[in-house]
């Protein structure tokens, strides 16, 4: 499993940001402690890419179509250094700038995820319809629906086809919770 860290300002830009886009970083946070960050370019939808320029070095995943989370990756020691989530602008404050491993504090939980909401980003994320995702796990597509409005209950075998489908760890889609909470504990 990797390890999360997050530069100590971006607890304060946290707070600021839409629900929508903190959603979306708490699911890109559990895909990459338990996947890494490569299968980020499994998901067309984060648009994960190498920066250039100044940010040399660094990924960046779009979280929206304004914001982006800025990375930077650890292979030898599995961390990813999280420097911060912006809307699209690349330039660094003064302060990142000089970003040292003693600047960076574990990531932790800032908003819960339901399965529901877990089960339509990482469709959105694919560019998947119900229909295209209801062919590769073999669920309904009605099904589906109802599990993404967190209306039916996913049980074991249904996360299992949908992780399959997604080529994801079951836990991420029946346990988002608790995914954040581990990361936290483990970084």
């Amino acid at each position: 499993m990797w390890r999360v860290r997050e530069h100590r300002e971006l607890g304060k830009r946290a707070r600021k940001l839409p629900v929508a886009v903190l959603k979306k970083y708490e699911l890109w946070k559990n895909l990459v402690f338990r996947h890494g960050p490569a299968v980020l370019r499994t998901f067309p939808g984060f648009h994960d890419e190498k920066l250039k320029g100044e940010r040399s070095g660094q990924r960046s995943s779009r979280l929206s179509l304004q914001y982006r989370v800025i990375y930077q990756v650890e292979e030898r020691e599995q961390v990813v250094y999280v420097l911060d989530v912006t809307p699209h602008q690349y330039s660094e404050s003064p302060a990142m700038k000089k970003a040292t491993s003693t600047q960076f504090i574990p990531a932790k939980p800032r908003i819960i995820l339901t399965t529901g909401e877990v089960i339509k980003m990482l469709r959105d994320l694919k560019g998947w319809t119900q229909k295209d995702l209801s062919l590769r796990c073999g669920i309904s597509p009605s099904n589906l629906s109802l599990l993404e409005h967190d209306r039916l209950e996913i049980g074991k075998r249904r996360a299992e086809q949908l992780a399959k489908a997604f080529g994801i760890h079951p836990a991420i889609i029946m346990f988002p919770e608790y995914e954040g909470s581990e990361i936290a504990r483990v970084a």
